[in-house]
């Protein structure tokens, strides 16, 4: 297994026992929690667990790009590593605390952390097209 596919995969699990984690605090902690982890629980799960899941294992296993780049542009990896594993420690740190002191540096740090996300996912994107092809004749 490629070393990028490794991160992404350890990575996703990481998010996953966080997210449990976030899962439990709002189980056991309250109803108070709920509407302040919810959120945030949910991207652990989606973009922390599952994207980051799909994207390692789909770098690793999909059809190589050509013989002499089989991963396509490995920077456009390891981007896709950063701004989506950055974006959403990000997003886990300015959500909640929004809800704790509601001002302007919290709603950027937002924004910026969608911003990254999205540059990721779309790095990712641009990396693995030419690898989704049919088989050879």
């Amino acid at each position: 297994m490629p070393t990028i596919s490794r991160l992404f995969v350890k990575i996703s699990l990481v998010w996953l026992a966080l997210a449990l984690v976030a899962g439990a605090i709002m189980t056991f902690g309250g109803a108070q929690f709920l509407p302040i982890l919810l959120p945030t629980h949910v991207h652990m799960f989606v973009v922390g667990w599952v994207t980051h899941m799909i994207v390692g294992v789909a770098l690793w296993l999909f059809p190589k790009a050509s013989k002499a780049n089989p991963r396509g542009a490995e920077w456009l990896s390891w981007f896709a590593l950063g701004g989506l594993s950055v974006g959403l420690l990000l997003r886990t740190v300015a959500e909640p605390a929004r809800v704790f002191w509601p001002n302007d540096v919290w709603l950027w740090l937002l924004v910026v952390s969608a911003v990254l996300q999205w540059l990721g996912g779309m790095a990712f994107v641009i990396n693995i097209w030419p690898r989704v092809k049919g088989k050879p004749s």
